[in-house]
């Protein structure tokens, strides 16, 4: 014990001396000083400045930390990489709804046959009404849709478009492609609209709802929205052209102008829109919409190749309430002139200036239920008198329905819907109003 406290004390006090020694031989020789620091060596330069040590490590472990070092690098380009592709898979939006009805109709020549025979007359059946996938890939400036009908009738295609709209007013955009024609009902969803079925009059002036086109919208203030479009001048809707336009008119024109008003707790949107287009008579016969169809044609004022117009125009109102849990009143009126559509082998063609409008109250009952009532009236030929008509297509329609509508489930909307339907008379061909009336339960799942 001894011992070993008399070497502490000798080695404490020759320390300083030690070092100071070495200090002395470094000057001598030009070297600079240094200063052991655990296991790392501290060099001074001539200036007194600490130098930065070289790596005095284990070579092994100078390549293991160089190994983890490039694997964190490529984790980190990895993490990066997932990063970009969660933004691109988040642009990807996937939408769809299904609807399946039960239907019983009075008709005496029961439904349409899908998906029966032709010869059956079926007056009640299940049906697949609408069964619908949407793909939709929203980028920074540019839209992509495309939507498709499943049943099983086969796969039709419902809308595929594209969409640009311009980044530094945010004012315009514009559509190509399959999309819905510029209309209120026409672009209400039918899984939004609360009636099974669009109105009469809008089924019959847009068969299919969609055309081919383009579209320029103008929205330079909240509330105001103008929609501009031109489509290929098919006569129902279909994606070809029609042969009977001689290529002179290719196109017709479609416009909507809209604006939204607020006064408290009711909100009020009005609106206009008109189509505007020609087809080419490819015969000289023709017969004006206040002459009933077995009257002589007129085979002087038209002649082949002359512009047979197709026009008409529309005013819209939807009116929104928040009374007593909410409710809506809604309705469009058009008025316009028609024609038949042109057969190829030259017939008469048939001019027709018609009216129709619709008017439907819905009102919310509590959190799950609504009650909605529709009427809905198309007349065909608003010209000639209804005494004298001959020709069943060309009278008067009326449609009276209520329905009640439940929300219960998350994403299923169940439907019970009434249609009244009532067919003006005349007694030339048809003194009884036939039975017609339908009954409509529908499930609906959307997503």
């Amino acid at each position: 014990m001894k011992r070993f406290i008399t070497a502490l004390v000798f080695t404490a006090f020759a320390f300083p001396f030690v070092t100071w020694g070495q200090d002395v031989v470094r000057r001598e020789t030009g070297a600079p000083p240094t200063r052991e620091s655990g296991n790392t060596i501290e060099t001074r330069n001539l200036s007194g400045q600490v130098e930065q040590p070289a790596f005095q490590g284990d070579e092994e472990l100078r390549k293991k930390v160089e190994e983890i070092t490039s694997r964190l690098d490529a984790m980190d380009e990895t993490v990066k990489e997932l990063g970009n592709d969660r933004d691109a898979l988040k642009r990807i939006k996937i939408s769809g709804y299904l609807q399946v009805n039960f239907e019983k109709s009075e008709k005496q020549t029961g439904l349409a046959t899908d998906p029966y025979d032709t010869r059956d007359y079926i007056k009640g059946r299940f049906r697949l009404r609408r069964s619908r996938i949407k793909v939709q890939y929203d980028g920074k400036t540019t839209t992509m849709v495309v939507q498709g009908d499943y049943s099983n009738a086969g796969v039709t295609l419902k809308d595929a478009y594209l969409e640009f709209a311009e980044p530094w007013l945010n004012v315009f955009s514009l559509r190509f492609g399959v999309f819905n024609r510029p209309v209120f009902e026409v672009e209400t969803s039918s899984s939004v609209r609360e009636s099974p079925e669009r109105s009469r009059v809008i089924q019959t002036l847009y068969p299919g709802e969609r055309d081919l086109g383009a579209m320029l919208t103008v929205t330079p203030m909240e509330g105001l929205n103008l929609q501009l479009a031109a489509f290929n001048n098919t006569f129902k809707g279909t994606f070809s052209q029609q042969s009977p336009n001689f290529g002179r008119e290719p196109l017709y024109m479609m416009g909507r102008l809209t604006k939204s008003f607020a006064f408290g707790d009711l909100g009020v949107d009005l609106g206009v829109h008109g189509r505007i287009g020609n087809v080419r008579a490819n015969t000289y016969r023709v017969l004006e919409s206040d002459r009933p169809t077995n009257a002589a044609p007129d085979s002087v004022s038209v002649r082949v190749g002359d512009a047979i117009p197709r026009n008409w125009f529309g005013v819209e109102a939807q009116l929104y309430y928040d009374f007593l849990g909410g409710m809506k009143l809604i309705g469009e009126y058009i008025i316009g002139s028609d024609v038949d559509e042109l057969s190829s082998s030259g017939n008469v063609i048939r001019k027709r200036h018609f009216a129709g409008f619709y008017a439907m109250l819905v009102k919310n009952i509590g959190t799950d239920f609504q009650i909605a009532l529709k009427y809905d009236s198309y007349n065909p030929n608003a010209t000639i008198g209804e005494d004298v008509i001959n020709d069943p297509n060309e009278l008067r329609v009326d449609t009276f329905g209520v329905g009640l509508l439940n929300y219960t489930f998350p994403n299923v909307r169940l439907t019970l819907w009434y249609d009244v339907v009532s067919t003006k008379t005349n007694e030339r061909i048809l003194t009884e109003d036939p039975k017609d009336n339908l009954l409509t339960f529908r499930a609906q799942y959307k997503f």
